[in-house]
């Protein structure tokens, strides 16, 4: 598993396999800890985790059932929930993803790519397979893949130079998301290229951006629209 190492410890045969846990999900463990007390711990976390996700997904369904129809005043509940939700940052350091159901439309134009991507996205298969739109686990997934490009974004000039390939993201989205690991190698690329991800080739390397002006493969002049990623900043609350 990605950002595990084991050493040995009490009880090991020194010629044995190691049995003890010195980093998992890239985090170094000092003492290390011996796999069967790690493996009660994932376990007793997986379940918490679960548990939440599904606290999460109720009440966001309760917030949903409140929102009022109509595109100005889903506006102002957009913009009511983003300064809440600022100002509860600010006071605790804690942040929130909130979701959006798969059911709401917008009038925005859908942004266009050129051949190339059209040809790399089939190479992939990414067409199918892409998480639903009112699955929470995608929401994690999607902001997890931003704040890598976002992080990467502050060393480049222009988007054009950020290096962002598959197997980064899918590195990033298996270290940072533990619980969905089984899944994310399938779903990465299909849901990425829902949410409007644009792939594209440098040096016969392909590498992955969200839509936007700049990125390869998106012809600003047919949409000139950015994807709401390019005005987030790394630790802000995120509504989607």
């Amino acid at each position: 598993m990605t950002g595990w190492e084991y050493v040995h410890g009490e009880g090991d045969d020194p010629l044995g396999a190691p049995t003890y846990v010195k980093k998992a999900y890239g985090v170094t463990l000092d003492p290390p800890v011996s796999q069967a007390e790690m493996g009660q711990v994932i376990s007793r976390i997986g379940i918490a985790i679960r548990e939440y996700v599904e606290a999460m997904i109720a009440a966001n369904e309760t917030l949903r059932a409140a929102t009022p129809s109509g595109a100005n005043m889903k506006a102002i509940t957009t913009k009511l929930m983003r300064d809440t939700l600022n100002r509860h940052t600010e006071e605790t350091g804690q942040t929130f993803i909130v979701m959006k159901g798969g059911q709401e439309t917008t009038d925005e134009p859908t942004p266009e790519p050129v051949f190339e991507h059209k040809t790399l996205a089939e190479k992939y298969g990414a067409y199918k397979g892409e998480m639903q739109v009112n699955d929470l686990n995608r929401a994690f997934l999607v902001r997890a893949c931003e704040d890598h490009v976002l992080e990467l974004e502050q060393q480049a000039t222009t988007r054009g130079q950020i290096r962002v390939t598959i197997r980064d993201l899918l590195a990033k989205a298996t270290d940072e998301l533990p619980f969905m690991t089984k899944s994310i190698g399938a779903a990465l690329i299909p849901t990425l290229i829902s949410d409007g991800w644009v792939l594209f080739n440098v040096d016969d390397e392909t590498r992955i951006l969200p839509y936007g002006k700049g990125v390869p493969n998106y012809d600003a002049s047919k949409c000139a629209v950015d994807h709401p990623m390019w005005s987030r900043t790394l630790g802000e609350p995120w509504v989607v």
